[in-house]
């Protein structure tokens, strides 16, 4: 019988349903945690409303709102021109010619967003006639709102302005205090003079101005009053009647409260709503407003002008009228907030966002989610956290903000064409970066994970080489040395070697113990760069480090090496910012060449070290900083094919120890297209006539540099020289320039 070469050990595929377990189960929390975040967020700060619907909104734009509707201002104009002042009730006398003027253009409804609670009996009786005669008024009901019984009272105009008539009698002390829970809701009909010659009345609600709360969702119907209907929704219905031949005998507002009431039965008695009526009369109290754009967005007429004849083309118009001054200023009442609101808009007339739900239910274009939003925000952060586990690393994170630009631009979409709201910020500003966070965390344990692994396989089977894995000197431990080098390993390599500047008279300042934990830290800034740049530290001792790179192409570790020494110097100099202890300013050399890699024994004890010239030339190198006070040098070799590496040239110098010369530069910067400035042009010229042995014209321009930059080390050091071989000229020159000191 021949073994099946398909199946896998079962060891190996225990392995593999353990990674796809651990990786669904991170998926699932990503999900589970980034959407109950989001979701906590928005209960707490209701971001999807003020982030993302309003955002949503301003993307859209205005949209063209029904021709049906005209909103007949009692604006600025009206009120100088008319002689009324703020005063509602001094409308009343000018109301009956009004009204004619619209029955006589032909207007099919009439609404009034004005409550006629106060009576004035010198014009009300003409008032009464003028709406009996019209036949098509419509007027608005007065709903108080109170919490606590008497405080925090709410109410629009002239419906807040009085009658605060406390909702509730207290019983007990007067003293008593009730709860803050107890909300309580009442409804106040207009003077009966009036509300007997209107077709019907209705309330229409909206949260006080002084909240300054956005108004993006308004009642349709009150079942806190009774079930009673809102006037936009009355309206609508009145509207559809006169489009229509099926008309109800009773006044509709006391139908539709019946209708409301019946919507827990199998069928609605009387006469029956259509099915879009009677999912608006049935499903819930309320829909979110589908703005048209800014204040004014409706057609608006002035008040002043419809009164003396002077508008047109009102013949089948729904008419709403009601304050809505053109001119918007913070102290004016009865103006809301909407989600185009900002300070070049202003907000919106109380009888503007009336005649938008009306205009609302005549398109039948409210704002509507097409399913509740957790399951979108579910939907997201699942097919995100799949694509950031299923493409690790960057890839997965480039996926997952394209798919989220994706997801966004549908929802723009989706709302500019079918008025639907799908969530967004909580997606965007809460599951995207927490995924990214969580999926960053765990690329990051799994990978500690993994070096734990190679650590433990490296020094139980190839023990000499433990001592060669990247490592800062934080992370030594005597476990981690355990099993250091015991053989030597000849390599072509680079060394840095760093010295700190004043160091013996730094550490005569402190205490053994505090230079420890200065140092400690400081060996902790210097080692990163090296670490990062897959550099190895080799040696440590007192205020100087060696690291070194080795066993990559040559361009590789030249530009890692130069690199790390630029991030060394940035690091310390941040790291000597905010301390308090004297500054440890570092000078740094790089050299290349032959190395020989292993530990030596001392006693019972081993010690890894880097070996060779190239380790003193590195370190003499870094000893040329102090004569020309500069902070990086290297031999020129390094930075030949460096293009992106700004270095400036620093001569040929014959170090302390060594018959070879080796010409150094300074290593600047690091960029595309390094620019020479005028200071470095300056230095570079009078290198080369210093070399050339042309004293005078060396000191003239080392001394232009030194104008231009006081502080440049180098131009100095060159001037002493070239005025002092100018008194006396070297016996031989060769324009190297020879140091009898380290």
């Amino acid at each position: 019988m021949t073994a099946d070469r398909t199946c896998s050990p079962p060891s190996y595929q225990l392995s593999r349903l353990a990674q796809l377990m651990a990786r669904s189960s991170r998926i699932v929390v990503i999900t589970l945690f980034g959407f109950l975040l989001s979701t906590l967020v928005n209960i707490a700060f209701n971001i999807e409303s003020k982030l993302g619907l309003d955002a949503l909104f301003k993307i859209r734009g205005t949209q063209l709102p029904p021709d049906e509707i005209v909103i007949v201002a009692m604006d600025e104009i009206s009120e100088t021109r008319l002689s009324v002042g703020q005063d509602l009730t001094r409308w009343r006398e000018f109301h009956s010619k009004l009204l004619d003027q619209l029955n006589r253009r032909g207007a099919s409804l009439i609404v009034f967003d004005l409550q006629f609670i106060a009576s004035n009996p010198s014009v009300d009786p003409m008032l009464a006639s003028a709406m009996r005669s019209a036949g098509k008024v419509l007027i608005n009901e007065c709903v108080q709102k109170f919490r606590r019984g008497v405080e925090d009272f709410y109410g629009r105009e002239e419906c807040s302005d009085g009658n605060k008539i406390p909702a509730i009698a207290r019983e007990g002390e007067p003293e008593t205090v009730l709860s803050e829970q107890m909300v309580v809701m009442r409804k106040l009909s207009p003077t009966p003079t009036i509300a007997q010659a209107a077709l019907d009345s209705a309330p229409f609600y909206l949260i006080n101005d002084s909240e300054n709360a956005t108004i993006r969702e308004s009642w349709t119907f009150y079942d806190a009053l009774a079930e009673a209907p809102s006037l936009p929704v009355l309206a609508w219905f009145y509207y559809q009647q006169t489009l229509s031949d099926n008309r109800v005998e009773q006044p509709l507002s006391a139908w539709l409260t019946e209708q409301r009431r019946a919507c827990a039965s199998p069928t609605l008695e009387s006469a029956k709503p259509d099915s879009t009526s009677k999912q608006l009369i049935c499903d819930g109290d309320s829909r979110y407003l589908n703005y048209y754009g800014p204040p004014r967005t409706l057609r608006m007429e002035s008040y002043a002008d419809v009164y003396e004849g002077k508008v047109d083309n009102l013949q089948g118009k729904v008419v709403f009228v009601g304050r809505a001054n053109r001119q918007f200023s913070p102290g004016k009442s009865d103006f809301f907030p909407t989600p185009y609101s900002d300070s070049r808009t202003g907000k919106m007339a109380g009888v503007e966002i009336l005649a938008t739900q009306f205009a609302n239910l005549l398109q039948d274009r409210f704002i509507e989610t097409p399913a509740p939003g957790w399951i979108f925000s579910s939907l997201f952060g699942l097919l995100v956290a799949l694509l950031l586990f299923g493409f690790a690393g960057w890839p997965g994170i480039v996926l997952s903000l394209t798919f989220t630009l994706a997801y966004v631009g549908s929802a723009i979409w989706l709302f500019a064409q079918h008025n639907w709201w799908l969530p967004v910020a909580g997606p965007v500003f809460i599951q995207l970066p927490l995924s990214w966070l969580l999926s960053l965390a765990w690329s990051r344990y799994d990978l500690m994970r993994e070096r734990g692994r190679i650590l433990e396989f490296v020094s139980r089977v190839f023990p000499q080489w433990v001592g060669m894995l990247p490592a800062a000197p934080g992370q030594w431990t005597e476990t981690a040395n355990a099993g250091i080098a015991r053989s030597e390993k000849d390599v072509s390599g680079l060394c840095l070697a760093t010295d700190i500047e004043g160091y013996t008279t730094i550490a005569a300042q402190y205490s053994p113990r505090e230079m420890w934990a200065l140092l400690n830290t400081y060996y902790q800034v210097l080692g990163h760069p090296v670490v990062s740049h897959d550099g190895v530290i080799a040696d440590v001792t007192g205020d100087a480090m060696m690291a070194v790179w080795f066993d990559l192409p040559a361009s590789d570790q030249r530009r890692a090496a130069c690199l790390a020494a630029l991030e060394m110097a940035a690091a310390v100099a941040s790291f000597n910012l905010p301390s308090s202890h004297t500054p440890l300013a570092t000078r740094i050399g790089l050299h290349e060449g032959e190395l020989t890699l292993g530990s030596l024994d001392a006693g019972s004890s081993s010690h890894y070290r880097a070996i060779g010239d190239t380790v003193n030339i590195a370190s003499r190198i870094q000893g040329v900083n102090k004569y020309l006070g500069t902070r990086i040098l290297a031999s020129h070799s390094i930075v030949t094919d460096l293009n992106d590496i700004v270095t400036r040239p620093m001569g040929t110098f014959r170090v302390v120890g060594r018959l070879e010369p080796v010409t150094l530069v300074e290593i600047v910067g690091h960029g595309s297209h390094p620019e020479l400035n005028e200071v470095n042009g300056l230095f570079a010229d009078g290198l080369e006539a210093f070399q050339q042995g042309q004293w005078p014209k060396a000191s003239r321009l080392f001394q232009a540099a030194l104008a231009l930059d006081a502080n440049d080390g180098p131009s100095r050091f060159y001037l002493q020289k070239a005025l002092e071989y100018h008194e006396i000229p070297p016996r031989e020159w060769d324009g190297i320039v020879v140091l009898d000191s380290k």
